[in-house]
């Protein structure tokens, strides 16, 4: 299955273009795939369906109750990866060649997965082509590409990878020559949950609505006039704020649509405004784009301008408290039973500038770590989520934040703190601000590699002497013996290049899921490997495997090395560096010379310290997804050494940043 991973750049000439979510609706040809809903039945599985996966992980498939159609859907589990995918896997059908096909799935996902396609030649040769990239999920959503089968192509299979830790399900397949139907069921219904008929509303208000499985987007108005872009993602939802409207009656209206009708179904309900009782939220912070930040206030059992919302399979309670860290309210998350999925109290959308940086924070009490997360939504109403930084757990008040910069194309953004397992979040005092960061002496940049691979040797650090500049190689002490990974005296040599040998842990373990005992073991016995190996003088910072910490990683961290380095997105300024968990850009292999320039860019506006996290570097990587190609690499070591932005170590850095935090 290696082959698989050489060959996804796009061999052969597949052509593959993505279509916009609304698919066009095609007048000829059928849909080729057998089953393509997965509600038959073969045996105790799905006729005309394989599940399959390869290489070093802990992935399980199901054939799942309930779907986009019908009352199954196909499912895939990742829990642990190191390397390879899992999915299920369409029976071959007989395609022609140098046909244009049209293939789309819908899909729920908490990951970023991807489409692809595996070509038969009539001397049963198979190759394997990447599709199209599908965006984090929360609803069904449907992806659609058009493809055109190489010269040689007698047969094609699609399917839908998972190849990093997390969940996939899809359902509803389809594939046909171009110019076939879109499988897209007639919409059925939607119907306003919030506000309810006849309710007298006030301040911000929260509106609801429910739809049929088939609809992909609700938009909401007033009077006839929009609330904003559509959403696009199930529980569907506005923010009103009535302080604007006459205190009188007001029509709400919800239209919703589907992938290929622009108005499927409307509903409508009347509600009279009254702001004249008092119970209009107060005037936030200034510079604070939450509205009822501090949830003091109500609108009936629930904060006004707030709404909580869990998707997945699990069991979750929403509460509004009496008691907060400040005046007398917070909101509470709880997860009773979990299997997937997650839940999450969340403001109203705010909108924001694209290319600015907001400052978010909120503080709170858990019992589990959870994370806060951004979702975005773009000038065509799609939705894009990310992760921003890890909350441990924490008995007392403790208070999270995290800078982000809103991508082009951007309108709004709303920020929410996630619980995805069993176990509680109470928060309160909730900040989202446009930020200004106090500056450094002067820019930085440290380029990172991480866990020793060894096309960082052979080919990255030939590309670090070329243009003189140093790194920091966090490196993993049980790989040696390896083929794709740097041997002991490779890693010995890399201080000759003026490269900082730095700590990566033994085993690449994900470190939160560990006892306290072994997390311990792991960073302890790494430290002392690499200085019995090369000295005492090696192995002062460290960076955590996958990202992942909590508190007891953090407090072990400590113990041993001068600095953590995470995986949270950010740049760290004079006002927010925290040694304990210094922020980076990652590096992904769909990353352009060009985004780096733009992050160099920023650092040298802000006078802030940019860390770039690379992995393999390599155009046919074990793990193509956070790969860099050499010819990548150079194009941004140059634009590095144009701008002028000086290059340090991490530990280099450290020197230079801490005594200007004091």
């Amino acid at each position: 299955m290696r082959l698989y991973r050489l060959l996804i750049g796009g061999i052969l000439a597949a052509v593959v273009s993505a279509l916009l979510p609304s698919v066009t609706a095609y007048a000829i040809g059928a849909n080729l795939i057998g089953n393509p809903s997965a509600e038959t039945a073969q045996g105790s599985g799905p006729a005309s369906w394989t599940f399959d996966k390869w290489g070093t992980n802990q992935a399980t498939s199901s054939w799942k109750s309930g779907g986009k159609d019908g009352q199954k859907s196909l499912a895939v589990t990742m829990t642990s990866r190191t390397s390879g995918d899992a999915k299920w896997m369409s029976a071959p059908v007989t395609v022609k060649p140098n046909t244009k096909y049209v293939v789309s799935d819908w899909y729920i996902s908490d990951v970023t997965t991807t489409l692809e396609v595996v070509y038969t030649t009539a001397a049963g040769k198979q190759t394997f082509v990447w599709l199209a990239d599908a965006a984090v999920s929360s609803g069904w959503k449907q992806l659609s590409v058009e493809f055109t089968t190489p010269a040689n192509a007698v047969k094609a299979s699609v399917y839908h990878v998972l190849a990093k830790k997390g969940s996939l399900q899809t359902d509803l397949y389809f594939l046909a020559e171009s110019g076939a139907s879109d499988p897209t069921p007639t919409p059925t219904s939607v119907a306003l949950t919030a506000p309810a008929g006849g309710a007298t509303v006030s301040g911000t208000q929260q509106i609801a609505a429910t739809a049929s499985a088939d609809v992909i987007g609700v938009k909401f108005a007033v009077d006839g006039v929009d609330l904003g872009a559509e959403d696009t993602t199930a529980p569907f939802t506005a923010s009103w704020d009535t302080t604007k409207a006459t205190n009188a009656a007001h029509t709400v209206t919800a239209t919703a649509r589907t992938a290929t009708s622009a108005a499927a179904a409307t509903t409508k309900v009347t509600v009279t405004v009254n702001n004249s009782t008092g119970t209009t939220p107060p005037p936030a912070t200034p510079g604070n784009l939450i509205a009822n930040p501090s949830v003091e206030t109500a609108n009936g059992t629930a904060p006004s301008g707030w709404t909580s919302s869990a998707w997945g399979t699990n069991t979750t309670t929403f509460s509004y408290l009496t008691t907060g860290r400040t005046g007398s309210r917070s909101v509470k998350t709880q997860i009773t039973k979990y299997t997937s999925g997650d839940a999450k109290w969340s403001p109203a959308a705010v909108a924001v500038t694209p290319g600015k940086t907001y400052q978010y924070s909120n503080y709170y009490q858990s019992n589990v770590d959870s994370e806060v997360d951004v979702e975005v939504t773009m000038a065509d109403g799609s939705a894009q989520y990310a992760y921003l930084a890890s909350a441990p757990a924490s008995s007392s008040w403790a208070k999270v934040s995290a800078q982000y910069t809103v991508p082009a194309g951007a309108k709004k953004i709303t920020v929410f703190q996630v619980l995805a397992k069993v176990g509680w979040i109470t928060a309160d005092d909730f900040s989202l601000a446009e930020y200004t960061p106090a500056q450094l002496s002067r820019a930085l940049v440290s380029l990172t590699f991480d866990d020793g691979w060894l096309s960082q040797y052979t080919a990255g650090v030939p590309l670090l002497d070329k243009y003189h500049m140093d790194a920091t190689y966090y490196l993993l002490t049980s790989t040696v013996d390896y083929p794709d990974y740097m041997t002991k005296a490779q890693m010995g040599d890399l201080a000759n290049h003026g490269i900082e040998i730095a700590s990566h842990t033994v085993d690449h373990p994900h470190l939160p899921t560990l006892t306290a005992a072994k997390v311990d073991s792991e960073l302890k016995d790494s430290q002392a490997t690499l200085r019995q190996w090369y000295g005492p003088t090696v192995a002062k910072n460290f960076a955590t495997p996958y990202g992942e910490y909590n508190a007891t990683v953090l407090s072990t961290s400590k113990k041993y090395y001068r600095s953590h380095r995470s995986t949270d997105e950010g740049y760290n300024t004079k006002d927010s560096t925290d040694v304990n968990n210094i922020k980076v850009q990652n590096i992904l292999n769909t990353t352009t010379p060009a985004q780096v320039g733009q992050w160099i860019d920023q650092a040298i506006r802000d006078k802030s310290w940019l860390v770039l996290v690379y992995h393999e570097v390599s155009a046919s990587a074990e793990d193509p997804t956070y790969a860099v190609t050499p010819a990548n690499l150079e194009a941004e070591l140059k634009l590095i050494q144009q701008k002028g932005i000086a290059v340090r170590t991490v530990d280099q850095a450290l020197d230079e940043v801490v005594p200007q935090l004091a």
